[in-house]
């Protein structure tokens, strides 16, 4: 993969932006990365090249929050995310993702009314919800990449707001990142020019994610939730947008 130094530095500048934005609504870095790489590269190297420089990328944001991630949120979600990541990276190789994309765009737009209804009820997803939430949330991003808009519905509906949200996230998705890029190593889906850009993609987000974290902690508790429920609505659209597009 040869990278003109131009459109390297671009990609790191992309990056950089993307991951304000992620550090502050806890995904869409994936999926701005996801936009700008696929059309110069094809999604098929995207996906692991993206799985690497999600693990550097969530460090930075999860030690920024490290000191405010809900340990039951992660021991429900995280062993059922690892179980189904290794069967949505073995159906990755074969599956059409138009329809997919379809039915995923559909089910996070659908999520911010559940929220809301939830919260109007003063419900939460109980043990397993976010069991059953989790298997979902690995398998498909065994299949692609910007799913943490997934992730960040599930914690918003067991209850969980704030930094807690990012923190959590960040923490689920850098277990399942460094799995994910076993698996497409052992699949000889990655190279060594991918780990390189994944690399440098994924260091060029860190100051990002310092400038997201200063951002977060000077705002308001509702503010960053209306910030975090119109990025959903937003990923929800783009991904339902390029489903239809596919298809």
């Amino acid at each position: 993969m040869d990278t003109p130094l131009s459109l390297l530095l671009l990609l790191m500048l992309v990056a950089f932006g993307s991951a304000i934005i992620g550090g502050m609504g806890g995904f869409g870095t994936g999926i701005i990365l996801t936009a700008t790489l696929t059309p110069i590269l094809g999604i098929k190297a995207v996906v692991p090249l993206l799985a690497l420089a999600g693990i550097i990328i969530n460090l930075g944001r999860f030690w920024f929050y490290r000191h405010d991630f809900d340990r039951r949120a992660v021991k429900l979600v995280l062993p059922p995310a690892l179980l189904c990541l290794v069967g949505g990276t073995l159906t990755y190789r074969h599956l059409d993702p138009a329809p997919l994309a379809i039915v995923i765009g559909l089910v996070v737009l659908a999520a911010l009314p559940a929220r809301r209804w939830l919260q109007a009820h003063k419900l939460q997803l109980g043990t397993r919800g976010l069991a059953v939430g989790g298997g979902v949330f690995g398998f498909l991003n065994g299949i692609a990449s910007g799913m943490g808009v997934v992730l960040i519905s599930l914690l918003l509906g067991a209850g969980l707001s704030g930094t807690a949200v990012l923190a959590t996230d960040a923490l689920i998705t850098i277990v399942v990142d460094i799995v994910r890029v076993l698996i497409f190593g052992k699949l000889d889906l990655i190279d060594l020019s991918g780990v390189v850009l994944g690399g440098i993609i994924g260091l060029a987000s860190l100051p990002g994610s310092w400038v997201a974290s200063l951002l977060v902690h000077r705002m308001g508790h509702k503010l960053h939730i209306a910030i975090i429920e119109v990025l959903i609505a937003i990923g929800g659209l783009s991904i339902l947008y390029h489903g239809l597009r596919a298809s």
